[in-house]
Order: C-alpha cells, then structure tokens, then sequence
C-alpha cells in the first residue's frame, strides 16, 4: 500500500515540476496594448495625453493627442448641442488609461445641466495629408 501511494506522490510532484515550468517560462507580455489595427500604425493612445478637441458637428469630434496626432472619434448617436461645448470629457475603460478600440472609448459632456455620454463607434488617427486637408476650424 505503501508503494502505491509512493508513486501517487512522485507523479503529482512531477505534475507539479511541469506547471511550475510553464508558469515561469510564460512568455513577457508589454506594457503597451498592441495596435488596434492589426500592427498596422499605432491606433492606441493615453486618454492623459488629450490636449484639445473639436466637434464640428453632432457625431464627430478631432482630438489631438500630444504634438501632432490627430484622431477622427466617429459617435455611435448624433450628441445634440455637442459641436457648441466648450469642454468635453473622454471616458475609458475603468483602470486601463489606453485607448485602443472604439468599445474603451465614451465622450462626456454636459448641456443644460445634465451629463450626456456618447458611445464612440469608431476611431481614425489621422495621417499628414488627412490632416493637412481638415478645415482649419475643425482643428483640435
């Protein structure tokens, strides 16, 4: 009886030896999310690194994001009164300060006294020519 539970144990202290290589060999995962668009250009952005916005209209709103990105956030709903704001808000998902995709991305806002959210659907970093070719009163 002994014997067996002999065995028993060398077995599970080898399965044991296994997982723990597995865990410790795990590959190192980045800081930074991947790109959203398949590596493709960096979609992602820190929501701390906003440093202006505007809306020329109900459903679209330019951010700009450090220096020179511009991003294109397309609204899943038309945000009434949104393009008269002078200060809006970008939400992202609770303790993740990156924003990758559209799903971690909500636009904030107040108009008479209450607090709008506006889903974002879609997120476009603008290229050079893009940029180049916005009307000047739609710069962030």
């Amino acid at each position: 009886m002994s014997r067996n539970i002999t065995s028993k144990a060398i077995g599970l202290a080898a399965s044991a030896a296994v997982l723990a290589g597995a865990v410790f060999s795990a590959p190192v995962v980045s800081a930074q999310p991947a790109a959203a668009d398949g590596g493709h250009g960096n979609q992602c952005f820190l929501r701390s690194n906003i440093n202006g916005f505007q809306a020329p209209d109900d459903h679209t709103v330019y951010i700009r994001v450090g220096v020179n990105d511009i991003y294109r956030l397309s609204l899943m709903v038309d945000c009434t009164s949104l393009s008269f704001r002078q200060g809006i808000g970008l939400e992202s998902t609770p303790g993740d300060p990156w924003i990758c995709s559209p799903i971690q991305a909500t636009v904030v806002y107040r108009d008479t006294g209450m607090r709008n959210r506006c889903p974002v659907s879609g997120i476009h970093k603008l290229t050079p020519a893009e940029i180049a070719a916005l009307p000047k009163r739609d710069l962030p």
